[in-house]
């Protein structure tokens, strides 16, 4: 038996243990399991080179149109399809485009090219149906009456245009810089998977509004960031974002009916409470979801009710169940919300009562649900924690690289 001065070490290195290293203990697992800080890794498989006019995206601004207007106050540049000086000045008035012919007619002068390309020489931007574009705009014929617009634009540059119409300006840096790099990683993914197309995105993919999305601070959050991507196992995914989730974001799988990858298999989210759209509750004419339905040739009449069917784990069904009066019809849950209007059905996280003339919808959420949560992103930012820190929650097992 041990001396009874023994016991009373004992005792006292125990009572210490409980009081300082069990809490010491759980503060490390709390930090492990809610902060996943993730390293930036140097460089890159075959990602952007460090050639500065290969970090040009190209963005479709305009699809198929018959005119359009466009102007350059300060020097400019016009190019035909074989690079060769075709117009230049010191300042481009307002000036109609249109396709008359087979000759592309800017401001009266027509010109027999393949394509035009304005080159803004002076900086301040060419304005295109009144908004500001600090790229190339290129103007390519499609039909003997109509044209497309494409902007050439260096990455950084369009990641700090769509940054200052993605998220508000006054929000947490770590927010805005979490979503930056998120951009510039969807970006990149959509640069290489179309690098040999006419255009990498659709200005309608993003919220872009050319140099009016422009601010000191969003310049300022893009150049912390520069060159930073997201990958798994090497590779750049497709960084989706969305506005509000509503408590837990949303597998690609079930969304869009993608390759499963933990990256965007869905998380609990948590920080969004603070959204209008967190839970919502709308009525919807019946007539008017006919019509919207209908012109898109879904072969549905006289609608009963809707149902989302094959939920996930944010609650988002992968398909809508419409019952009408002959019958029922299934279609793609993300469609049918983009029918109806993104604006009107906020997302497809929804329960539906049938309400005589309306359908009553009740759901949380804006947005596909996949990906980051700007309101989340916000959230986090505002308990303290940093852009390495919020993107490790949203894209579980994801890695950073700067890529140049």
């Amino acid at each position: 038996m041990l001396p009874f001065f023994w016991y009373k070490i004992m005792h006292k290195t125990f009572y210490i243990a409980i009081m300082f290293i069990v809490p010491f203990l759980v503060a490390v697992t709390h930090l492990s399991c809610k902060r996943d800080i993730t390293k930036i890794e140097e460089g890159g498989r075959d990602y952007a080179s460090r050639d500065e006019s290969a970090l040009n995206v190209r963005i479709l601004l305009l699809d198929r149109v018959k005119k359009a207007e466009l102007s350059v106050d300060g020097r400019y540049q016009i190019l035909g399809g074989l690079s060769n000086v075709v117009d230049e000045g010191v300042k481009l008035d307002k000036a109609n485009v249109f396709i008359e012919n087979g000759w592309i007619n800017l401001g009266g002068k027509r010109h027999y090219n393949s394509e035009l390309r304005i080159k803004d020489l002076g900086g301040s931007g060419i304005v295109l149906d009144s908004i500001p574009y600090r790229g190339e705009i290129r103007i390519l014929p499609q039909t003997d009456k109509e044209f497309s617009v494409i902007e050439e634009i260096n990455i950084e540059n369009f990641v700090v245009g769509v940054l200052g119409c993605e998220m508000p300006n006054s929000w947490e840096e770590d927010a805005l810089r979490s979503q930056a790099v998120a951009i510039r990683t969807y970006v990149e993914n959509r640069r290489k998977a179309k690098k040999n197309e006419p255009f990498h995105l659709d200005k309608s993919e993003l919220a872009y509004r050319g140099m009016l999305g422009e601010t000191a601070k969003s310049v300022k959050i893009v150049q912390d960031t520069a060159g930073i991507v997201m990958a798994y196992h090497g590779e750049i995914f497709s960084a989706y974002f969305h506005s509000t989730c509503g408590g837990h974001t949303e597998d690609v799988n079930l969304v869009f009916g993608k390759e499963k990858l933990p990256p965007l298999s869905g998380v609990k989210c948590g920080y969004c409470e603070n959204s209008k759209y967190y839970t919502w509750s709308v009525n919807i004419e019946k007539s008017s979801i006919l019509q919207k339905l209908q012109k898109a040739k879904v072969n549905v009449s006289n609608i009963v009710s809707v149902k989302t069917v094959n939920h996930g784990p944010g609650e988002h069904g992968s398909e809508v169940e419409i019952i009408a009066a002959k019958g029922k019809e299934l279609m793609n849950a993300n469609r049918f919300r983009l029918l109806v209007g993104p604006n009107n059905l906020y997302s497809t996280a929804f329960t539906a009562r049938n309400n005589g003339k309306n359908i009553t919808f009740s759901g949380k959420g804006w947005g596909h649900g996949v990906g980051l949560c700007q309101y989340g992103v916000q959230g986090m930012a505002k308990k303290g924690f940093n852009w390495r820190e919020i993107l490790g929650h949203y894209y579980p097992k994801s890695e950073l690289r700067r890529i140049y």
